[in-house]
């Protein structure tokens, strides 16, 4: 026995039979209303024609995925663009790091204060000392100084501001030591700054009468 399809119609008595197609019968459906089907016992099956585009609608398309790979392509090239852009703009940056630090150290040298001393003394009755503080750099202003070792064992002058030592000139640190100064063993960070105040310190030893300016830091 051939198979049928039964189509159902929308009526006013309800849906009623309408029409016995045989399965290899092409049906064409439109539906506008909404509608209630309730299938038979055996198997119902609706094959559907999809309807071929138009030579517009191919192009359209066509076109919608030309441009959908053109906009990758441009949006790679932007990507590849900028990281080559940023790579080539830190490239600079580290150059004018470079040529800022060189700018700077060169700055730093024609400026720059070398202290040393030509010589220290005291005296054995009354325990006086001096420190002379020479200057054959460029001009500096010394700030003042701190005690590393030996406190309360001595005592220096101090001032209320700064001292200007001018290229090849110098100034003497007095006061006196609370023992004799063959006895006594102290050491001392001045402070100073030079013209562009990069600052600097130096340590100082007082040995046994002796002095030594033992490392000059500059911050």
């Amino acid at each position: 026995m051939q198979d049928k399809i039964i189509i159902l119609k929308n009526s006013k008595n309800g849906i009623v039979k309408d029409t016995i197609v045989s399965v290899q019968d092409t049906m064409r459906l439109k539906l506008e209303n909404l509608v209630k089907l309730q299938l038979p016992d055996s198997d119902f099956v609706v094959q559907t024609i999809t309807e071929p585009m138009t030579i517009l609608e191919q192009i359209g398309v066509s076109v919608g995925i030309l441009a959908g790979i053109a906009t990758l392509i441009y949006t790679l090239w932007q990507i590849n663009k900028l990281l080559k852009n940023d790579n080539e703009l830190q490239g600079q940056i580290d150059e004018l790091v470079k040529l800022n630090s060189l700018f700077e150290k060169r700055l730093r040298m024609s400026v720059k204060p070398k202290l040393w001393t030509n010589g220290s003394g005291y005296n054995g009755t009354d325990y006086t000392v001096h420190i002379v503080v020479n200057n054959r750099g460029q001009r500096a202003f010394y700030k003042g100084f701190e005690i590393l070792e030996g406190e309360g064992s001595f005592w220096l002058q101090e001032w209320n501001q700064d001292i200007v030592i001018e290229k090849d000139k110098h100034i003497q640190l007095s006061g006196h030591t609370t023992g004799h100064p063959k006895d006594t063993y102290f050491k001392i960070k001045i402070n100073y700054s030079d013209d562009e105040n990069y600052l600097y310190q130096t340590i100082i030893e007082w040995d046994n009468g002796k002095v030594r300016f033992l490392e000059t830091i500059e911050l």
